[in-house]
């Protein structure tokens, strides 16, 4: 079960492994705490919304209700990608202080290619010399994986769980994260849905909540401003409800589901660094998020076995895959 355990951490903090390798968001510490937490709210902003939805999928691959006793035990991957809108940003709408953009046009995000960059210098320097350089980390997409399991219970009422207790492996740091939910059929109030014996009628609400720390550091210059190492902390809650309507035929199921989701992620630089003496938090963001999407899913069960997957649309496309074991 540790191994396990192992496994899952890692591939929740991966995405954030690719972006941070390079100490991007602590280079932002060279511009001052202003300017580097109006930077980092730009660059991170794919990551921060991407964490969010992906927190939101996974919860279901039926709209029935397990009855009385019945139960399933499911591991599920969802694979998030970024919009090409959330790849890049306009550096002239931010209100920086000390710094500015080298040159006219869009700067990268972390979702964006690693082959873009754009140069920020400080708006009083006549040389114009960069102390910035923003290059895009090839971070458009986001992969967590999920454990959980859901049990019948009276009423047509199923509770649904998800839980990681915080995981640490060795220099890619920690993550864990916990999540519950309840499903309750309503197929026995909808005159047409209580006919037909293959149709199903549900609605779910479901919350999760995320924690993890990764080492962060910038060593490359030695007494400049921003040299130092840190944790970069995240937590994230994401909240979603949803209606859901499938078919139940032997062997195989579809169901889809129309849902309204909220999430609420922080990323805090915690350490010590020159120039922030009188601060153990240089860089604190919020990003919150919420809206409708919309999925549609098959499941194919083989006994107690079964492999689902569903694709959901939204402003950030989700891809869900698992397998898992059912009874009633």
């Amino acid at each position: 079960m540790k191994k396990i355990r192992i496994i899952l951490s890692i591939a929740l903090i991966a995405s954030s492994v690719q972006l941070f390798g390079q100490s991007q968001i602590v280079d932002f510490l060279k511009a001052g705490q202003a300017d580097a937490n109006t930077l980092s709210q730009s660059y991170l902003l794919p990551y921060g919304e991407m964490l969010g939805v992906n927190l939101n999928s996974g919860w279901y691959n039926s709209a029935k209700v397990h009855k009385i006793g019945g139960f399933d035990i499911t591991f599920s991957a969802s694979y998030a990608t970024a919009p090409n809108s959330k790849k890049s940003f306009d550096p002239s709408n931010l209100s920086l202080e000390a710094v500015t953009p080298e040159s006219d046009g869009m700067a990268p995000t972390m979702a964006g290619s690693n082959k873009e960059s754009m140069g920020f210098y400080f708006q009083d320097d006549p040389t114009k010399t960069n102390i910035i350089d923003m290059k895009g980390a090839n971070a458009d997409v986001f992969v967590s994986p999920m454990i959980q399991a859901a049990i019948g219970l009276p009423f047509h009422t199923e509770i649904m769980g998800r839980f990681m207790p915080k995981t640490s492996y060795g220099d890619y740091g920690d993550a864990g994260l916990w999540g519950i939910g309840l499903k309750h059929s309503i197929k026995d109030y909808i005159p047409f849905v209580k006919r037909v014996p293959f149709l199903n009628a549900s609605v779910l609400a479901a919350y999760t909540d995320f924690d993890a720390k990764l080492g962060v550091s910038n060593e490359g210059f030695a007494g400049e401003i921003g040299e130092g190492s840190g944790n970069l902390e995240t937590t994230a809650g994401a909240f979603t409800t949803r209606l859901l309507i499938g078919v139940n035929v032997p062997v195989v199921s579809f169901y889809t589901g129309l849902g309204y989701g909220t999430t609420t992620s922080n990323f805090d630089v915690v350490g010590e660094f020159v120039g922030y003496e009188d601060t153990s938090k240089p860089i604190a963001l919020e990003y919150k998020t919420s809206g409708f999407d919309f999925n549609a899913g098959m499941r194919l069960r083989l006994a107690i076995f079964s492999l689902h997957a569903d694709y959901t649309v939204g402003e950030y496309s989700v891809i869900t895959a698992g397998v898992g074991i059912n009874f009633r």
